[in-house]
């Protein structure tokens, strides 16, 4: 009978810790922990309508009228690829204009000198951005093979468009020590 009881014993010690494991995901008890401080978008939105193949983007769309937080956008994506240092040749920031009405910002040769690169996106593309989760109110960041994989919403405050950058700058560093591409 002792005998019974350690095997019933043994057999627990390696079949029950199975059992809690099995039990815990499937009843979503444990919430996996996340590094990336931008919101990753549920599915990848593979583009091919990207200026800059073969570098790591910064894409924005310029609204009609830019305000407070459009001018912190247009900081980080001047900003960002600086502080990248040597890393800085992977990547572009690129600001997405619709042709239409007043950006509120002198010339697009203007923002052109800050660093980031001005395409005129036509009517599809813009469709295509506004469908992403976050509309055009956020900053992505798109991969060399053109997919749009995580979303900066838009901020409004000078500690909070710095501590995006900062968000920002972070995740594009592991991006690139993990990629190969690009």
């Amino acid at each position: 009978m002792r005998k019974h009881i350690n095997l019933v014993l043994l057999l627990l010690l390696f079949v029950l810790p199975v059992v809690v494991a099995k039990l815990v995901l499937d009843n979503h008890w444990y919430q996996g922990g996340a590094i990336n401080r931008g919101q990753l978008l549920d599915e990848p939105v593979v583009t091919d309508w990207l200026g800059m193949r073969g570098k790591w983007q910064l894409v924005y769309l310029l609204p009609e009228a830019c305000d407070a937080r459009c001018q912190g956008a247009l900081f980080n994506l001047r900003q960002v690829p600086q502080a990248m240092g040597a890393e800085q040749e992977r990547i572009v920031s690129l600001v997405l204009v619709s042709g239409q009405g007043d950006t509120g910002l002198p010339s697009a040769e203007q923002v052109q000198a800050g660093g980031s690169t001005v395409l005129a996106a036509p009517d599809p593309v813009l469709a295509q951005i506004r469908a992403l989760e976050f509309g055009a109110q956020a900053i992505y960041i798109s991969d060399p093979q053109g997919n749009v994989m995580l979303a900066y919403p838009l901020v409004e405050g000078q500690i909070q468009v710095l501590a995006q950058g900062k968000d920002m700058l972070r995740d594009l560093k592991r991006l690139l020590k993990v990629s190969k591409i690009g």
